[in-house]
């Protein structure tokens, strides 16, 4: 899903870019049309100037020549007025020299401005015009050349295009920086939760926009709420946990009665039952010191205190010479420091007692997952039948009910896990042979 941040920057700079493409157009067609209407209006005044020296003139031509400025005299000057009384012959200016023009007649209001192409290249504008008069009427064209002027209109263009380009440039950056600038507050907003999830403190600013201020105050405030009402669960189940430790105990000293009058069946029954509620205690205590933790105080050093938890594990089964390999990379992770040394412990615990002779743990570095705490542990184990392999980190279940154990550490494992909205996987390992854990908790 495209971000708040990109799609208003997209949709702004959409607006921007499509109201420059109207200013180029405007830039282009503006400038033409207001040369060409000024050199149109003079060509009328020429055309009116002439209609009225040929009209009761006795030698029309003369009078025309006459009439004329010297700009309809030099030759090829690009300016050429052609007249035609009636049905009589075309009156041509000095300046046309020995060229034709194939001029459009006027249209049904009697005028037309129109381009042709002129002799020596010239690019002419024209205008026509036919006047009233007793001979039938009079058909008057003048002529300007007007390619210099548009060089000129589009040499004007192309500097506006460029200067138009970089305004919009310019204006998207600043956009990009005032957009930013105003979702800020919301940035610190997400940080200010991601804290909160990792049960670190966060203090949200109170200098936001008026449009942003009402939501920080809302997530700060359900913040409170969210750490009061867990700590009231976290009590109600301690206190429920404690109360139950008396009758286990009872219960217990019965079992152990019971056994020791030769009741082996009765005392199994109750004993059974005893470890079930233990685990289930024990499992909902480490959900509620989970749900109701408080703000992290110095994070998981990986290395350090993995290599620890390590030395401590190959002190534990010294006698089988377990070969215990740790790939750590020197990162900190801000995560709680007890909850990883329970998961890791629960992990590498469980495939150093399912070892031959080898366990490897490899934790990704800063450059594989920049953004996760990412790891796997493989052993070279005998591993889990497939059909019990999807149901790892179930409570109550038991690989071997002749190992020792209550087959809660990978239930621990799943709660943690889960409370840091983390993944895990157990599949055969291709390297070891035995049980590959895959783990991977986002920061």
């Amino acid at each position: 899903m495209m971000s708040l941040r990109n799609h208003l920057s997209f949709a702004m700079a959409a607006v921007l870019v499509a109201a420059g493409l109207l200013l180029a157009l405007a830039l282009q067609d503006f400038p033409r049309r207001l040369v060409e209407d000024y050199v149109v209006s003079r060509l009328q005044h020429d055309a009116d100037l002439l209609y009225v020296r040929v009209l009761d003139a006795s030698d029309p031509e003369t009078a025309a020549q006459g009439a004329a400025g010297t700009v309809y005299q030099l030759p090829l000057s690009g300016h050429y007025f052609l007249i035609r009384i009636g049905e009589g012959p075309w009156l041509r200016s000095r300046s046309l020299w020995d060229e034709d023009l194939a001029v459009p007649l006027p249209d049904a209001r009697g005028e037309a401005v129109f381009r042709l192409d002129g002799p020596a290249e010239q690019t002419l504008l024209g205008y026509a015009k036919r006047f009233p008069s007793p001979a039938g009427g009079i058909l008057v064209v003048v002529t300007e050349d007007v390619a210099r002027l548009d060089a000129a209109i589009a040499s004007f263009g192309q500097r506006m295009l460029v200067g138009l380009v970089l305004a919009l440039l310019l204006l998207l950056v600043l956009q990009r920086r005032l957009l930013l600038r105003g979702l800020a507050p919301l940035q610190d907003a997400v940080a200010a939760c991601r804290r909160i999830e990792r049960g670190e403190p966060a203090a949200l600013d109170s200098t936001a926009p008026r449009e942003v201020q009402p939501m920080l105050d809302a997530v700060d405030r359900l913040a409170r709420h969210h750490a009061q009402r867990l700590g009231r669960i976290r009590h109600a189940v301690g206190n429920l946990s404690h109360a139950l430790k008396t009758p286990l105990a009872v219960l217990q000293h019965r079992a152990d009665e019971l056994a020791h009058q030769g009741h082996d069946d009765q005392a199994r029954a109750i004993q059974a039952q005893v470890d079930a509620m233990r685990n289930t205690v024990e499992r909902e205590l480490r959900r509620a010191r989970l749900a109701g933790g408080g703000p992290t105080s110095a994070g998981f050093d990986a290395r350090n205190q993995l290599e620890a938890l390590g030395e401590a594990l190959r002190r534990l089964h010294a006698g089988r010479a377990l070969d215990i390999v740790l790939e750590v990379p020197d990162r900190h992770y801000p995560l709680d420091r007890e909850d990883m040394l329970e998961l890791f412990g629960n992990l590498l615990d469980n495939a150093c007692k399912w070892a031959r002779s080898r366990v490897v743990l490899r934790v990704a570095s800063a450059v594989e997952a920049p953004d996760a705490l990412a790891c796997t542990i493989e052993d070279d184990g005998p591993g889990v039948p497939p059909d019990m392999i999807g149901r790892l980190g179930t409570a109550g279940l038991r690989s071997d009910e002749q190992r020792p154990g209550h087959g809660i550490g990978l239930v621990i494992v799943g709660d943690i896990v889960t409370q840091y909205g983390g993944s895990i996987d157990y599949a055969p390992s291709p390297t070891l042979g035995g049980l590959r854990v895959s783990l991977r908790l986002p920061l």
